[in-house]
Parts: C-alpha cells; sequence; structure tokens
C-alpha cells in the first residue's frame, strides 16, 4: 500500500461522510481495510481465531462509532489500527489464552525452503513479540500497516520524534537480535573492502 496523496485522502474523506449519511455506504471502507486490520490483528495475537474475533469486533465499533467519528486528515486505517491495537490489549489482560503458532501455509515452493523460511519468519515474529510493547507497536504499524510516522503517532498518542525513536530502537535491537549487521557496520564494511582493492 502506497502513502496517501491528498486526494486519496479527501476522496476517503468523502466514503466516510457518505458511509455517515447511509450505513450500506460503509462497504468500501470495509473492504478496503479488512485485510490489513486482519492481518495486523494476527501479527499481534499470533493466533487466527482470535485475530478473526479482533478483526470483527475492530469493524462492529467502527459501525458503532461512524455518527461520531471526526475527519483529521490521516487515513481511516490509522482509527482502526488503534481499535485493534486497544482491543488486543483489552483481551491480554484478561487470562486464558493460549497462543499458537502459526503453520506455514500452502504453495509454498518445497519442504526445506518452507522450513528455513518458517523457521526465519518465525525467528523474526519471535524477535518483534519480545520487543517492548510500544516498539513492537511503532513497528507492526510502520512496516505491516505501512502508515506514516505522523499517523503512528496518531495513533499511539505520542510525537512523531518518540515514534522514531522508538521504531530505531526496535530496528537496532531486531538487528542484533537477528544477526544483521547495524548501519555504521555495513558502512566500515564497505569502506575496508574498498581499500582491499
Amino acid at each position: 500500500m502506497a502513502h496517501r496523496s491528498e486526494a486519496d485522502l479527501l476522496a476517503e474523506r468523502d466514503l466516510i461522510l457518505a458511509a455517515q449519511r447511509d450505513r450500506a455506504a460503509f462497504a468500501p471502507l470495509y473492504e478496503r481495510y479488512v485485510d490489513q486490520i486482519f492481518a495486523y490483528a494476527l501479527t499481534l495475537t499470533q493466533n487466527r481465531e482470535l485475530a478473526e474475533d479482533v478483526t470483527a469486533a475492530t469493524f462492529a465499533r467502527a459501525i458503532e462509532e461512524l455518527p461520531r467519528f471526526e475527519w483529521r486528515g490521516v487515513p481511516y486505517s490509522a482509527w482502526l489500527y488503534r481499535v485493534a491495537a486497544n482491543l488486543v490489549a483489552r483481551d491480554r489482560r484478561r487470562p486464558g489464552w493460549i497462543e499458537l503458532n502459526p503453520q506455514i501455509g500452502d504453495g509454498a515452493p518445497g519442504p526445506e525452503d518452507a522450513a528455513v523460511s518458517g523457521d526465519r519468519a518465525a525467528e523474526v515474529r519471535a524477535a518483534v513479540a519480545a520487543l517492548p510493547g510500544d516498539q513492537r507497536q511503532a513497528v507492526l504499524l510502520r512496516f505491516g500497516g505501512e502508515l506514516r510516522n505522523r499517523e503512528i503517532a496518531e495513533i499511539m498518542g505520542r510525537s512523531e520524534g518518540a515514534v522514531k525513536l522508538l521504531t530505531f530502537r526496535a530496528l537496532t535491537t531486531l538487528r542484533r537480535r537477528l544477526g544483521a549487521p547495524l548501519p555504521a557496520e555495513r558502512t566500515g564494511r564497505r569502506e575496508e573492502s574498498a581499500g582491499d582493492r
């Protein structure tokens, strides 16, 4: 999903206004965002059934709050992501959850490739899950939700600078945990290999 132009945002505002006048007009907004919200909820919960429940509850809340929704010049998804995150956080405070590891889906090239890819994906998911909550949310919204820092700041109730710092710290931690070189290390390696020539 590419970042939205001003024209795209105005068109979305018009969709919201139409849905506020007639709830049947909410369908295009639902179709636009349901897969994104489900993917976000699945990443947060690691449980397909729970992610489906969170997605359904998010859109039920969206319909319920539609008459009171105020346009603020950011994609509607920013509000939906915040609702989904709040629902997951609320559910996590309740006991009785069993988190299941996601299974490798059909269509994988081969068992060996699927195993390696699945192991790496599980390693990345585990590293993201181990991040502090605010860093994890910033990374998921930035890379999973493809939102801009301004939109993430609104969802999280933080400044853009705080979101940038959270994302930087999270990426630094992930690079270390996953064995990826830090930017300064990559630069140093390039300079060394250039000096060897």
